[in-house]
């Protein structure tokens, strides 16, 4: 069993506190996936596409990793509008994350 506790869902963002600690994509998308059966529709995380979602994370733990603005990537904001420049940052930067 998946662990929620550190999750936050609303019905415009996810917030996942220390998200660092989950490295591998395998793990966060079985985190998203146990997120999005225990909260209504209407929340975020449901109404995002999931590779998305972890595109975004993993960019946030590449941030991380290399000790960038680490007070604020040590959690994640899933929101759920994104503008089409961050979204391609993101997938751009979560390539570049080799620690699965």
């Amino acid at each position: 069993m998946i662990d929620l506790s550190n999750a936050i869902a609303t019905p415009t963002n996810t917030h996942i506190n220390d998200s660092c600690k989950v490295k591998s994509k395998a793990d966060m998308r079985a985190y998203l996936e146990s997120l999005r059966d225990s909260v209504n529709s209407e929340m975020a995380v449901n109404q995002r596409d999931i590779e998305s979602q972890v595109c975004e994370w993993r960019s946030h733990n590449f941030f991380y990793k290399f000790h960038v603005f680490r007070s604020r990537t040590k959690d994640v904001d899933l929101e759920l509008k994104q503008t089409w420049w961050r979204e391609v940052f993101c997938r751009v930067v979560s390539w570049f994350y080799f620690w699965d």
